[in-house]
């Protein structure tokens, strides 16, 4: 059962902002979390449910690469998808 995964363009441009701000640091760490984020997210297509729900998003499921970056997604059964919608560092607030 495989399902194609796709990146909307808000999980694009959060997870461009986060690794241009690593990269300020450490351009190879950068090159790495985004790698890491995308590889993660890919592996998606095969056991999307592997994750945990939002509790407080009925819908969302999220994981957690390298402690601090959470990233958002919501599956579709209807059309065997994975949307990956957003990347948020968690070292960071937002408004």
């Amino acid at each position: 059962m495989d399902f194609k995964v796709t990146f909307r363009d808000t999980c694009i441009a959060d997870l461009e902002e986060i690794v241009r701000s690593v990269a300020r640091h450490n351009p190879v760490a950068a090159q790495h979390l985004g790698e890491s984020v995308i590889a993660a997210a890919e592996r998606l297509s095969f056991f999307p449910e592997r994750h945990p729900k939002v509790r407080q998003r009925p819908g969302l499921r999220r994981f957690i690469i390298a402690r601090y970056l959470k990233v958002f997604y919501r599956i579709n059964y209807a059309s065997k998808t994975v949307d990956i919608l957003r990347c948020w560092d968690g070292r960071t607030t937002r408004a």
